[in-house]
């Protein structure tokens, strides 16, 4: 349970089209009923509801303004009030008025609540914020919005540009948006320290640690904001935000200072539950203060117009990605660039970490043992003890290692004995083959690598080697001194060697280097047995290994080994795969006070790799790091994986396409209190996240930024938070799905089209600017507008 690799990143790039990826066609219609029902009456008043925040403003003072069309504003307030104790207000809009600014400001005994230091301070008199809403016609009769430092920078942004006219409006939104992805005028507010925060939806959830960063830059003095309280430095860091944003044509453009700043605050506030209480413990994929350029297109004075762009957009985008048949057939390049990774990567495995620690370990014992300075005649590989890393079992025991032989039977006794040393490696457990009885024995059929190696002739630094693949059955009997299972010695009338090869000559030589009485350079330059999946199906014929390994101590304690190299595989005598290993990669692993590998200390492993088979190739670095044991330390697993890189694949093409480029992350928190052996339940519970953040291409498409951040906060609990710019479009979109919380998807576009579908309803209100422009009806299929047109959804 709780895997790390769980489907979070497969469901983040279906969540922008769980609605979408089949709108098609167009057409129209005579207007219904219902479209009819959509008008409001022009001489009716509005309610406006409104929330004030940085922290939670309570006490201060709202006051909205009319503005005419050169986006100045008219006459004194048409409405002033004061926010309650939750910063919130409400005020009346005159009927016909479309534009208008809404200012927060000082009044005697205001409050703000502070996030990072969790006080309240007293309302700066220098602080506004302002926030300037512009709806369609016909807008909702009750519409709501807020007001924070990210409202105003959209104010300021629009004012730089030449005034809050509507063009300058709607560009300046459609950058913010961008920039964060959300909404800051339509996003509920929440409080990150608030006791409802892990029950937000997950853009409310952002936007609040967007607002406790902007306090985190404060109390770190950030922009040279030295003031003596934190109030000031509040005031400072948010002009300096406020002022950051500007309008360059089509285009938003964010200081990058600024910007990096904002982005490493909200990392840290993220990460620190004393002012976290969200419960979302990652932002990696979040494409808030990612880029600072981004699109501000104009304005489509057409609403129905804009919408249907931007369901166009969705069209051709989505439905590229998430349907193998339609548009370049994405699902079967992505099928293939799978397949084809595994066998690129399938030399390597599991087995070059653990057979350069094994082999490097054991050739060390050899030589101790033949100088009589050791009596010690085995050696054991990676996690010794109870772990469950790749073989996906609760096994007991080590991956790897190697005994003083006198012959191919039998460990030697006397220095004069040791000719020779046979090291084991076991790769994959064989499924339902577990047996356990009682306490004192447990065993399984499994498949090993065994490799005899001789020193060779006149030649201190090498040694010749055979390597097999064998089945055999695997006993382990307990061990009261050690406390822990210990392997029995191997029967050989319970193995079988495989033959994948028609030698079966799997041969070649390990040549090694010393420093005093340890190896710390190895090569490997041979034949290897044949790569099995994880029932043992053989699936190459054999593999060529001509790999060095470096072993080095570091600084703050650990073993690192280099690795640096090429792998292949045969099949039919012809490549099938290659895995090209190049200098930098790594693994860092601990150990014990004897200098052995201590129990769980593998704790980061890094591999540039270019890895080429089939119709694919892939190329960056694939790490995993922050290993650790579960709660009871039955299971042993690195919590975080990255890949960074580049995909090509050639399916269905003339020539390879470099489909993608950029960072694949998942990540697991809490594993330490997570007890593997146990069902996941509210109270045993890993949390995990996945993101996405690169170029994808495809064919006959501009290319797609993407950044898609999936997390599982809770149990039972999931979330993911998207945004992709194709250039012309910015769409976000959000999903939120937890127990007792209605599931809500959320889809909107900078240019001000959105829509909400909430829980198992299958029609949603589209709107542009506030105002309803049409309805999305998932049971008729179609999507219809308020002019009468619609378009299918088929």
């Amino acid at each position: 349970m709780n895997k790390i690799n769980r489907p979070v990143i497969a469901t983040s790039l279906l969540a922008l089209a769980l609605a979408l990826s089949a709108c098609g066609g167009g057409g129209s219609s005579t207007p219904t009923a219902s479209n009819a029902t959509s008008a409001i009456a022009a001489n009716s008043s509005r309610q406006f509801n409104g929330l004030a925040a940085k922290g939670r403003i309570t006490g201060a003072r709202v006051q909205a303004f009319s503005l005419d069309a050169s986006g100045k504003k008219v006459g004194a307030a048409f409405a002033d009030t004061i926010t309650g104790g939750d910063g919130a207000y409400t005020i009346s809009v005159p009927a016909g008025m479309s534009s208008f600014l809404i200012e927060v400001g000082t009044a005697p005994g205001a409050l703000m609540y502070d996030e990072a230091t969790q006080v309240n301070l007293p309302f700066p008199d220098e602080l506004k914020l302002r926030s300037v809403v512009r709806q369609g016609a016909n807008p909702e009769l009750v519409y709501w919005g807020s007001v924070t430092p990210l409202t105003e920078l959209i104010v300021q942004a629009a004012e730089k540009a030449g005034g809050l006219t509507a063009s300058n409006i709607d560009r300046a939104r459609a950058g913010v948006q961008a920039l964060l992805g959300f909404d800051p005028q339509r996003v509920a507010v929440v409080h990150t320290v608030s006791d409802n925060a892990a029950d937000a939806y997950v853009d409310e959830k952002l936007q609040a640690l967007s607002l406790t960063a902007i306090s985190q830059l404060a109390l770190d003095k950030a922009f040279s904001c030295n003031a003596d309280s934190q109030g000031k430095r509040v005031v400072c860091v948010v002009s300096q935000i406020a002022n950051a944003g500007k309008l360059d044509g089509n285009t938003f453009l964010f200081n990058e200072d600024v910007r990096l700043a904002l982005r490493s605050a909200l990392e840290k506030v993220t990460a620190d539950d004393s002012v976290n209480k969200s419960g979302k413990t990652s932002v990696d994929g979040v494409s808030t203060f990612i880029s600072s350029s981004l699109p501000a297109p104009a304005p489509e004075t057409d609403k129905v117009a804009a919408t249907r762009q931007f369901f166009s957009s969705l069209r051709n985008n989505i439905y590229s990605l998430t349907n193998g048949q339609q548009n370049g057939a994405i699902d079967m390049r992505l099928n293939a660039v799978k397949a084809d990774f595994e066998k690129a990567s399938a030399p390597m495995d599991k087995d070059l970490l653990i057979w350069s620690k094994t082999l490097t370990e054991g050739i060390d014992q050899f030589n101790k043992f033949k100088a009589g300075t050791s009596k010690d005649t085995s050696v054991n590989g990676l996690f010794y003890g109870a772990t469950a890393l790749w073989s996906g079992y609760q096994n007991v025991g080590n991956l790897g290692d190697c005994s003083v032989m006198r012959d191919k039977g039998n460990v030697a006794r006397t220095p004069a004995e040791a000719l020779g040393l046979e090291c084991r490696f076991s790769r994959v457990v064989l499924p339902g083959t577990f047996k356990a009885s009682y306490r004192y024995q447990v065993e399984w059929m499994e498949i090993i690598d065994r490799v005899w190696l001789e020193p060779v002739a006149g030649d201190s630094g090498r040694f010749s080697y055979k390597s097999e693949l064998v089945q055999q059955k695997t006993v382990f009997g307990w061990n009261q001194d050690k406390f822990d299972f210990i392997r029995t010695a191997a029967n050989d009338a319970n193995a079988t060697v495989i033959s994948g090869y028609s030698t079966n000559a799997f041969t070649g030589q390990i040549s090694y280097a010393m420093q005093g009485k340890n190896v710390t350079a190895l090569i490997v330059d041979g034949l290897m047995p044949p790569r099995t999946d994880g029932n043992g199906k053989l699936l190459t014929d054999f593999e060529s290994w001509n790999l060095r390994v470096d072993r080095n101590d570091t600084a703050d304690g650990f073993y690192r080994y280099d690795f640096s190299g090429e792998l292949k595989s045969y099949v039919s005598s012809q490549v099938s795969s290659r895995l090209a290993i190049e200098k930098g990669s790594y693994a860092k692993v601990s150990l014990d006070s004897s200098g052995r590998l201590a129990k769980f200390g593998a704790k980061e492993f890094a591999l540039l790799l270019t890895g080429e088979a089939g119709k694919s190739k892939v190329h960056g670095e694939l790490k995993l790091s922050n290993a650790s044991a579960d709660k009871n330390g039955l299971n042993y697993a690195p919590n975080r994986v990255d890949f960074t890189g580049v995909i090509s694949n050639s399916t269905g093409l003339a020539t390879a396409l470099e489909f993608f480029n950029g960072k694949l992350s998942v990540e697991r928190f809490g594993y330490t209190s997570f007890d593997n052996s146990k069902p996941e339940s509210a109270s045993n519970f890993a949390r995990t996240s996945a993101a996405i953040v690169g170029v994808i291409q495809l064919p006959d498409r501009p290319p797609l930024k993407l950044n898609v951040s999936g997390s599982s906060d809770a149990f039972n609990s999931s979330s993911i938070f998207a945004q992709y710019d194709d250039g012309s479009n910015v769409i976000n979109a959000n999903l939120t799905d937890s127990p007792g919380k209605t599931r809500v998807l959320r889809v909107s576009s900078a240019t001000g089209v959105s829509f909400d579908l909430y829980g198992s309803n299958e029609v949603a209100d589209i709107l542009k600017d506030g105002a309803k422009v049409g309805w999305l009806d998932l049971k008729a299929g179609r999507i219809s507008y308020v002019d009468g047109s619609f378009e299918s959804i088929k």
